[in-house]
């Protein structure tokens, strides 16, 4: 070994205490020894370490390797697998230098005396833990390391994994100003009861007004990587009470024994009990909120519980939350009052979000609420807090909701939760936050002014927008993402990002005005046609013509239609198996070329169509098969253009009524406002279908990321992306690094919300940790589709199960997602636990002609598939006549 190497490697070889690290110095010993300083110098409890630099990795590396194995080295020429696995090897084999020796022999031998049973070694990158990278999971760490020879095994371990594919992959494209550097912690094991991590930001929602804590039994390694399915627990941050406890199954747990670690099943018993009492709870929410005081911004802290004791083991920044926005005490204190409802956003978001889609629609929610509400004039709190997320899935905030619309004279809960469906109306009423009407009073003649221009100029706007759109939509789908840099990629996706905004700001205006002028139209409709007020308004906005939502089914039973008159394509339609089947498959000729022209126009719809890990049509045509296959099948002579026809004829001859109790100066208004409402029914409807074109498109790229992280980590799986929110797609395109802990966290907190009961479909304060369905023979809901009809019950949950949809069955859903409107010319009426009669689906059905009711909350509960039931689409009821025997 060189002299000057050998001076060099005595001179950093001692370690050192992490509470003596100075800030200015502490750099060079990585990021997860420089937090461990900062956590000690604070006096937070933790587990006492000591520190090796990365000087004395990089120097004991060059003298064993020499230069040509330098990281620059190594990045300037190509390098095999089997190159690397020898580095690794000679790095693990190869003796330490005696100066480390000594110093490793001296730091057992402390922390041994100081009451340590065992250690964990960690590596400690230079780029680990940082602001604003994060390399977590690229190198080794090793827990229940018991003697000096262990531990000298242990940071060759650590050093070695310097030299792997991946660390090469992050190193070539983080743009480090100096070679990565591998120190070392070792620390005092804790041979943890209960351990886990608290975030103090909600990781997902990004919410910062709570601390969300997983735990689970033995140590923390089963929690971080994903392997167990902890407790989770949400706290307000502000009073500390629990919001809310999912109790996870907590199957196993690895545990420190005098043996080794042990991995092992927990008993029955412990499975089902959360793994922390509240005090507890409180205890660690209160240490974490501590720590993101003392370092000025959200961190997730790793911790864990011995002999009473609660322990910081590390604690990391949250570098993908939003500036910061400060609620105010009013929001704070009554929390537990709060009533939220997924009633109407269920139908457009249903079941539980991907961590991508959550991202995404959260903030354009948040944002065109905000404008929405500003078009009618009324303000909304900065602080206020309008989306919610709960088991993972989307609530929105009534209590907030119906708030502001008090500064609209005459507007009450009740009329909100009969345009947009929902419950608890007493509470609601009880415990209204009246705000002051006078700034909506004074800001109305500019409001007025301002509807009026924007009516004035909106069609020449979406005019505009659209020719905008399609003109970016065909640039962006000429691209093909594979042949793109990760630089190139990400502006694209950064491209999809501002046309998504742009589509959303479109359609939330027109959504703005036809929640004014609606609710302008109730007015008058509860004072004209009393008692009648919700079906009359319903009646009203049937017979649309010109659709958009709606169109995909029509077309498809005309494309049914025309291939009755091709015996080839219609024998291939009936015989042919929808899991397998492809437009391609279809024999050559009108119906053919009919398909190819659907999917190119609504290719980018599909089932559950807002959730961007949801394949499209394009990709699994599954479902239009059924209702092709279903149209060709059915026996009814009754045509969707005759009812149609039908719907129409009912929707004049109500206006005429209406027209006839006026004063006759004004009718003119009533015509007036009521073709603003249908203009904007249908505008919304075609908008909404350009917003989930954009969606499509973030999906390209979404798959193209995940096919890149699948490449570099495998064990990710071909759906990374998804797991990952909008920012953190940005940062691995920016700078490449390991995602495989986070997404495997991720999934598994995913299928773990899946496999939980949905919450209510309204509540106060905080789910239930259960809810207890009644089933009754007799269910109420909301009147969204006129007509009465019998039939045979058919109850899907998915699409998949929507393949077995028969003809003339009444089709009984969670949710009535408009991606599958092609089914509801196929069902003779839908029931549906969510939904409201202003819905996309609700529209769809009315246009249609099809009987629906929405929002029973029970029906897939209380009716099973084969059951007889009456459906009275005028009067909101659903009967069990026969149940299936």
């Amino acid at each position: 070994m060189d002299e000057e190497i050998r001076q060099a490697i005595r001179r950093c070889a001692r370690l050192r205490r992490v509470e003596q690290l100075q800030p200015r110095r502490a750099e060079d010993y990585g990021g997860k020894a420089v937090g461990l300083a900062a956590l000690a110098r604070g006096g937070f409890p933790v587990p006492a370490a000591y520190a090796l630099s990365g000087e004395a990795c990089e120097l004991a590396l060059q003298a064993l390797l020499g230069e040509d194995a330098t990281i620059d080295a190594l990045l300037s020429r190509r390098v095999s697998k089997s190159e690397l696995e020898a580095l690794r090897e000679k790095v693990r084999t190869t003796p330490l230098p005696n100066e480390l020796v000594r110093s490793l022999r001296d730091t057992f031998r402390a922390l041994s005396s100081s009451g340590a049973k065992t250690l964990a070694v960690r590596s400690s990158s230079t780029l680990e833990d940082g602001d604003l990278t994060s390399a977590a999971g690229l190198f080794e760490s090793i827990i229940d390391v018991r003697d000096e020879a262990a531990l000298q095994d242990a940071v060759r371990a650590c050093w070695a994994s310097l030299y792997t594919e991946r660390v090469l992959e992050y190193a070539s494209r983080s743009r480090a100003k100096r070679p990565e550097r591998v120190g070392v912690v070792v620390q005092a094991l804790v041979p943890a009861e209960v351990a886990g991590v608290a975030f103090t930001a909600n990781p997902l929602t990004r919410d910062r007004s709570e601390i969300v804590t997983n735990a689970a039994y033995g140590l923390g390694s089963g929690v971080v990587d994903g392997s167990v399915s902890p407790d989770t627990w949400r706290i307000d941050k502000d009073s500390l009470e629990v919001r809310e406890c999912i109790v996870g199954e907590k199957a196993s747990a690895r545990r420190w024994t005098e043996r080794g670690i042990e991995e092992g099943p927990v008993a029955a018993e412990q499975r089902v009990e959360a793994a922390l009492d509240v005090a507890q709870v409180k205890e660690i929410a209160a240490l974490a909120r501590r720590i993101e005081e003392h370092f000025r911004g959200p961190r997730d802290v790793e911790w864990a519980l011995f002999e009473g004791r609660v322990y910081v083991l590390q604690a990391r920044p949250i570098t993908t939350l939003p500036a910061i926005r400060k609620r105010s005490p009013r929001a704070a204190k009554k929390r537990e009052n709060i009533v939220w409802s997924n009633v109407n956003v269920g139908e457009a978001l249903p079941g539980v979000a991907t961590p991508l889609t959550w991202s995404v629609l959260s903030s354009v929610s948040d944002a065109g609420f905000r404008r929405a509400f500003g078009s009618i004039g009324c303000s909304v709190p900065s602080d206020a807090e309008l989306v919610g997320s709960f088991r993972g899935r989307i609530y929105l905030n009534l209590s907030e909701f119906t708030s502001i619309l008090t500064q609209v004279p005459g507007i009450r809960p009740k009329l909100l939760l009969s345009l947009g469906g929902g419950g608890e109306a007493e509470r609601l009423e009880a415990d209204l936050q009246k705000q002051s009407s006078r700034g909506f009073l004074l800001r109305l003649p500019k409001t007025v002014a301002r509807y009026a221009n924007e009516n004035r100029g909106l069609s020449e706007r979406v005019n505009h927008f659209e020719q905008v759109f399609e003109s970016e939509r065909t640039r962006l789908l000429s691209v093909d993402p594979r042949v793109l840099n990760e630089k190139s990629l990400n502006q694209m996706l950064r491209d999809t990002e501002r046309l998504l905004d742009h589509a959303s700001d479109v359609m939330l205006t027109v959504y703005g005005n036809l929640l004014s002028s609606a609710a302008v139209l109730a007015g008058l409709l509860s004072v004209v046609a009393p008692g009648n007020t919700t079906r009359t308004a319903r009646d009203l906005l049937t017979g649309l013509s010109d659709l958009d939502s709606a169109a995909p089914g029509l077309r498809l039973w005309h494309i049914a239609e025309s291939a009755r008159a091709q015996p080839e394509a219609e024998t291939h339609l009936l015989g042919a198996e929808p899991e397998a089947w492809t437009i391609d498959d279809v024999p050559d000729g009108p119906t053919k070329r009919a398909l190819e022209a659907f999917l190119k126009a609504y290719g980018h719809r599909g089932a559950r169509e807002a959730e961007l890990a949801e394949a499209r049509w394009s990709e699994d045509p599954a479902l239009l098969l059924v209702a092709l296959k279903a149209h060709l099948r059915s026996s009814s002579s009754e045509r969707p253009i005759d009812r149609e026809k039908a719907q129409r004829a009912l929707r004049d001859q109500i206006e005429k009524n209406i027209e006839q109790r006026l004063l006759p100066p004004a009718r003119p208004m009533f015509r007036h406002l009521l073709s603003f409402v249908r203009r904007y029914t249908r505008l919304r409807e075609r908008l909404r279908g350009h917003v989930i074109a954009v969606l499509g498109l973030m999906r390209i790229v979404a798959l193209e990321v995940s096919r890149r992280l699948e490449r570099n980590e495998p064990e990710v799986g071909d759906d990374a992306a998804f797991y990952l929110t909008l920012d953190e797609l940005h940062a691995v395109l920016q700078r490449p690094h390991s995602v495989a802990t986070r997404v495997r966290q991720r999934k598994a907190r995913f299928e773990r919300d899946r496999s939980l009961p949905n919450p209510p479909d309204t509540f106060v304060g905080y789910p239930p940790s259960s809810e207890h369905l009644t089933a009754s023979d007799v269910l109420e809901g909301l009147a969204a589709s006129g007509g009465i009809v019998e039939g045979r019950a058919r109850v899907v949950r998915s699409a998949k199960e929507a393949l077995s949809l028969e003809p003339g069955e009444i089709l009984v859903t969670a949710f009535a997602d408009v991606g599958w409107a092609p089914l509801f010319l196929v069902a003779s009426g839908v029931v549906s636990d969510l939904g409201g009669p202003l819905s996309h689906a609700s529209i769809v059905l009315r246009e249609y002609g099809v009987p629906a009711v929405v929002n029973v909350k029970s029906g897939t509960h209380s009716i099973a598939t084969g059951d007889w039931i009456r459906l009275d689409g005028d009067r909101g009821e659903v009967r069990v006549l026969e149940r299936r025997e």
